[in-house]
């Protein structure tokens, strides 16, 4: 996935996914978040796909001349070279590998892209390896990329398969608490699914037909390639995403 990279990162080829004798490691990963530190440094939240979630310091990085001038944009895939700390890795060296100008030369593809970037970064474990999670958001990017017309639906896909991955699969289609299919619903963040009628008491929640319910399983179930084939209408859509991202605020604002 991705171009070859020149220059000095190159030299390091063999090292991907180890760690050599002065402790360096190499990742691939993309950008989930950059702040300014000092007068030149950024403190910079990776997403590896080798070694997880990383928060590292990319010295000088924001001077015209650095070498990493350009390479920690959100969202970018990069390739870099760091040494690991307990706390805040170093980074040795950084390479662009893929930089999608076309998806952010779309605002509201930007946005949606942003903010399952966002939900990772504040859903993923640090330190800790998600495969299957690295592998769909390189997808999910790569599709906005290519030009799509089913953004909001691609987003509601990705998400719902993100949380399910990440062990916050949400209960859709019948109820968490006596197993009804009978509809409608309502979605209640706090019981990490849907409650039917007979079993909502004081909950707090967003109703939803069972229709929607079924369209929100299918997002899940079906390949982000196949999610243009789900039709909802706008004001669906639009519930479906009050749904998704309240559970995503729910679950981020835990313990």
């Amino acid at each position: 996935m991705g171009r070859p990279v020149s220059g000095p990162v190159v030299v390091l080829q063999s090292l991907k996914g180890h760690q050599n004798r002065l402790g360096l490691l190499r990742a691939d990963g993309f950008v989930l978040r950059i702040r300014d530190f000092a007068e030149s440094d950024l403190i910079v939240t990776l997403f590896t796909e080798q070694w997880g979630k990383r928060t590292a310091i990319a010295k000088r990085a924001r001077r015209l001349n650095s070498r990493l001038g350009g390479v920690f944009d959100l969202l970018n895939r990069v390739e870099v070279v760091f040494y690991p700390k307990s706390r805040l890795d170093l980074v040795s060296q950084g390479a662009l590998l893929q930089g999608f100008p076309h998806l952010k030369g779309d605002l509201n593809v930007v946005a949606a892209a942003l903010l399952v970037g966002r939900l990772l970064d504040r859903l993923l474990p640090f330190q800790q390896p998600e495969e299957r999670v690295y592998s769909l958001f390189g997808r999910f990017l790569d599709l906005l990329e290519a030009g799509n017309d089913s953004v909001d639906r691609l987003r509601l896909s990705v998400t719902l398969k993100l949380l399910a991955f990440l062990g916050h699969r949400p209960r859709l289609t019948s109820c968490v608490r006596c197993g009804s299919e009978s509809g409608p619903f309502l979605f209640a963040s706090e019981c990490g699914g849907v409650l039917c009628r007979a079993c909502t008491r004081r909950e707090e929640g967003i109703k939803i037909s069972r229709g929607l319910a079924l369209s929100l399983d299918a997002f899940l179930q079906l390949p982000l390639e196949r999610v243009n084939v789900i039709h909802l209408c706008p004001e669906d859509i639009r519930v479906a995403v009050k749904v998704v991202d309240g559970y995503v605020d729910h679950l981020a604002s835990g313990p």
